[in-house]
């Protein structure tokens, strides 16, 4: 294929998959235009089910969350300079939705009812209060291309990033696969309060305890079941594991 094609300016052409094409301003006047073009929309779907449907039963809902709010963030990131980025980004968010909720469903052995009442958190979808999935319209359009990269020259370590990697590594974990889904059963079953001491808590002042320690189990798979894992809050929790 040859690397040198032309075309006519009000065909556009596609360089760094962006779509560059002549328009016209709100004055009236040509102007280059640059958008995200439909493969670059088709190719982050294909990433996102890969990411969050197509993998197996056992990982546990918050990883898949947490993989896909990567990809969402980082295409967001990129494409973020298109002059049709807004309405990209609507459809972005439509499409992730709904990639989620059936994974959710299929994984859960759910109706999409039933899914969207427990998941459903303000237009976007959440397992439990901390992991949400991103959404590509938090990202703004940026008109600026006299520096279109969406990270600053120079600078190679971000805190959002460094962020993002911790909470992966630790839904990731091989050892504890489907933590994060046990004890947001948990939670759930116990009404949202401590199976101890009654006061009510969150996902985020909540601990999945496990009522006969680990190490009476032959291995942590058997220990890590529904009927083993009780939920309890900070305090209890910690006074039970230092006891």
């Amino acid at each position: 294929m040859e690397k040198t094609h032309i075309t006519h300016v009000r065909d556009g052409f596609d360089f760094l998959g962006f779509h560059l094409e002549l328009g016209i301003s709100k004055n009236g006047e040509y102007v280059p235009k640059i958008k995200v073009p439909r493969k670059a929309v088709a190719e982050v779907v294909q990433s996102l089910n890969s990411a969050i449907r197509r993998r197996p039963q056992q990982e546990s809902a918050a990883c898949r969350i947490v993989r896909g709010s990567a990809i969402v963030r980082g295409w967001s990131n990129y494409y973020k300079i298109g002059h049709n980025f807004s309405q990209v980004a609507g459809l972005i968010d439509h499409l992730a939705f709904w990639i989620v909720v059936k994974a959710l469903c299929r994984k859960f052995d759910f109706s999409t009812a039933q899914c969207l009442g427990r998941y459903a958190r303000k237009g976007g979808i959440s397992v439990g209060e901390s992991c949400t999935l991103y959404k590509a319209s938090n990202i703004k359009m940026l008109l600026y291309y006299r520096n279109p990269e969406p990270y600053v020259p120079g600078k190679t370590t971000y805190s959002d990033d460094l962020d993002l990697e911790a909470n992966f590594q630790m839904y990731e974990s091989k050892r504890r696969i489907g933590s994060m889904d046990f004890k947001m059963l948990a939670l759930y079953r116990d009404g949202y309060r401590c199976r101890k001491c009654g006061i009510t808590v969150k996902w985020e002042t909540s601990q999945a305890d496990h009522i006969q320690p680990v190490s009476s189990f032959a291995n942590f798979a058997q220990a890590h079941s529904l009927e083993n894992v009780q939920t309890l809050c900070r305090t209890c929790h910690k006074e039970k594991t230092y006891a």
